[in-house]
């Protein structure tokens, strides 16, 4: 089980996203190497507001909102221990193999991820905005005003749009 003070010093010295971070960086498979995709993000991180690191979110499946990834998730997370690698025992390690990344909706910044994408060797870069025509309403709607409120207040003089850069390693 966790230790609370530990927790707690982890819960205070850390951001959400820099624990997400440490999640990619301790991946390697296939295509992805998560030291260079987080060293990448770090060094360029005028293109990004903040990115996750997770199983598909859209993916369908029997239940229609990812729940198998979700499932596959909360095991490697209860079974995961670190081992010296000359164990003979390898606990999952956590599940992820796709990345989405929340930008500013400017050509230049999204041209730069979608390069990224090629560098890191994902199987599959998409680009989703506000206007896509495979997602819902409410998608478009809280992509587009929950970016703006929250990152750049309330202020109607400048209008901006958001995207998700989503990479998927197979």
């Amino acid at each position: 089980m966790p230790e609370l003070t530990k927790i707690q010093t982890i819960a205070e010295s850390y951001s959400p996203q820099e624990l997400f971070a440490a999640l990619a960086w301790q991946r390697k498979f296939n295509n992805f190497d998560g030291e260079q995709v987080i060293r990448d993000l770090s060094q360029n991180n005028d293109l990004w507001e903040s990115f996750l690191f997770t199983k598909p979110i859209f993916a369908p499946d029997q239940n229609g909102l990812s729940f198998g990834g979700v499932i596959d998730t909360l095991v490697a997370m209860a079974n995961y221990r670190p081992m010296p690698e000359t164990s003979m025992i390898h606990f999952i390690a956590y599940p992820a193999d796709t990345l989405y990344v929340l930008s500013e909706n400017q050509d230049s910044k999204v041209s730069q991820l979608v390069d990224l994408g090629k560098k890191w060797q994902a199987d599959c870069v998409e680009v989703t905005d506000g206007t896509d025509a495979e997602y819902t309403y409410r998608l478009k709607r809280m992509l587009r005003y929950r970016f703006e409120e929250a990152l750049w207040g309330n202020e109607k003089k400048e209008q901006r749009d958001a995207v998700v850069v989503s990479y998927w390693w197979d």
